[in-house]
């Protein structure tokens, strides 16, 4: 006869970033610090000039909650249709990715969070920007030759 098997006395369950980072409140206060320092950042603050920031506040959280693994799914508008009109280019969407990148480090956020937060965002510079670059093609400019 053999012996019978043995439940495990643990189980592991993986947590999801969202979880990770402590719900909803600690994304939220993230993302107003976020938003708040591209409201007032020298290169992309103008973009913002005029724009309602408690709503692009909640929007952001949404969004952040649901790629985090929040429990809920984002039902904004898409992201290419809202951000292509602004005339953003890819020196500002990457402007914006230092800034967030900065803010999730000062805000303490895992390594491998921030990782993952920021190739999800990178993907989207084709979406949100209009395909315009602030600088030469090139480090050195148009060629002489």
């Amino acid at each position: 006869m053999t012996a019978p098997l043995k439940a495990p006395t643990r189980y592991l369950i993986a947590m999801t970033d969202f979880e990770q980072m402590g719900g909803a409140e600690t994304v939220n206060a993230v993302i107003t610090d976020f938003v708040n320092r591209n409201f007032d950042d020298f290169i992309i603050g103008y973009l913002f000039e005029g724009r309602d920031k408690a709503r692009i506040i909640r929007h952001e959280s949404a969004y952040a909650a649901a790629h985090l693994g929040g429990p809920n799914a984002y039902q904004g508008k898409p992201i290419a249709s809202t951000h292509r009109p602004l005339r953003i280019n890819s020196g500002h969407f990457r402007r914006r990715l230092a800034i967030l990148r900065t803010t999730l480090r000062d805000q303490g956020v895992n390594e491998d969070i921030i990782a993952r937060w920021i190739a999800r965002e990178e993907k989207l510079e084709t979406a949100v920007t209009d395909g315009t670059h602030c600088g030469p093609p090139t480090p050195f400019g148009p060629s002489s030759t």
